[in-house]
């Protein structure tokens, strides 16, 4: 059923997605080429956790605002450095450079750990932290305020 707090949710958690990869993009220069594909990514599971995990939650958890918004940035995180690591493995496997499937497919592992290892940089996990903390605190507010 369709909330208030789901949709504003949403679109801020969406908002917060492409900001982080505009930190990400001025944290690593060499990943401006990708910055649109990436940004697109971010705004759709941002959209999508912030339907599905964070607005749904708001107006029934009793825990803090700000601990529901970080437990919602930290899967929006997981769930970019999935995607990410899925299409890395996805264009080696264009370019011929697994010789088998089980190759391939720890490659997604691997690189959501050197992606992770990326995401720990001091400016880029603060911009997440705080960002989420924030969307917690709007989610909780409007959840107790239009439902």
């Amino acid at each position: 059923m369709p909330t208030a707090a789901k949709l504003v949710s949403a679109i801020y958690m969406a908002l917060a997605g492409v900001l982080v990869i505009m930190v990400v993009v001025n944290v690593y220069p060499s990943l401006e080429r990708e910055a649109n594909g990436m940004a697109i990514t971010a705004a759709i599971v941002g959209l999508l956790v912030g339907w599905r995990g964070l607005g749904s939650q708001a107006r029934f958890q009793d825990r803090s605002a700000a601990g529901l918004g970080l437990r919602s940035g930290v899967t929006a995180v997981l769930w970019m450095l999935f995607l990410f690591a899925v299409n890395h493995m996805i264009q080696g496997m264009l370019h011929h450079a697994y010789y088998q499937p089980m190759s391939a497919l720890l490659q997604i592992p691997a690189r959501m750990m050197e992606y992770g290892r990326a995401a720990l940089d001091w400016r880029i996990a603060a911009t997440i932290v705080i960002l989420a903390a924030i969307g917690g605190v709007i989610a909780k507010r409007t959840g107790e305020k239009w439902s």
